[in-house]
């Protein structure tokens, strides 16, 4: 008896539906609350390729103490890199609340943005990360270590921010950037 390829999508092969089934991708899991480090080594104690970008602090106790602490840059989400089909097994873990969907369909982060944040930590310069933002300009990173990045670009307090956004958790990582390495799109 022949395979029977089920049509997952609109207006889409039904070849192409499977293939997209069988893709590993980027997804985003949202988390308890100050659960990050937990639920990161537990995913990836099961095989799972985690990405928990962390940033350094310095935080302020109240008896004037100064400490260096490492905090996630995205509180309360994890990036997995997984197959669809798995999203589930991982849901089953206490840390995690569930995966982030849109319209229904798991929300998948590009490789290139997962690269591009991993970059951005790199560099050495302050990241900040925000959910309220204005709309930019379009533009291409010609010189530096994010050479070739796309993103937005926004002005601040007389600087030059270049951001990637992450559509599917409504966030977005800004760096600063001279107009010098810089390109309109």
């Amino acid at each position: 008896m022949p395979e029977r390829i089920i049509n997952m999508g609109e207006g889409v092969p039904s070849h192409q539906a499977k293939n997209d089934f069988m893709r590993r991708a980027w997804h985003v899991f949202y988390l308890r609350p100050r659960n990050e480090r937990i639920a990161s080594r537990l995913i990836s104690n099961h095989g799972y390729e985690v990405f928990c970008p962390e940033v350094q602090k310095i935080k302020r106790w109240k008896n004037r103490q100064r400490k260096k602490v490492s905090l996630p840059l995205f509180p309360n989400y994890l990036f997995v890199y997984t197959y669809p089909h798995e999203l589930f097994a991982i849901r089953n873990f206490s840390q995690v609340v569930n995966f982030v969907s849109f319209a229904g369909k798991p929300s998948i982060i590009s490789e290139k943005e997962i690269h591009g944040i991993r970059l951005m930590l790199n560099v050495g310069v302050a990241i900040t990360v925000e959910t309220q933002f204005s709309s930019g300009e379009h533009v291409r990173i010609v010189s530096g270590p994010l050479t070739g990045h796309e993103g937005i670009l926004i002005k601040r307090r007389n600087k030059s921010r270049f951001g990637i956004r992450l559509k599917a958790i409504n966030h977005a990582v800004f760096i600063d950037i001279g107009q010098s390495d810089l390109e309109k799109l």
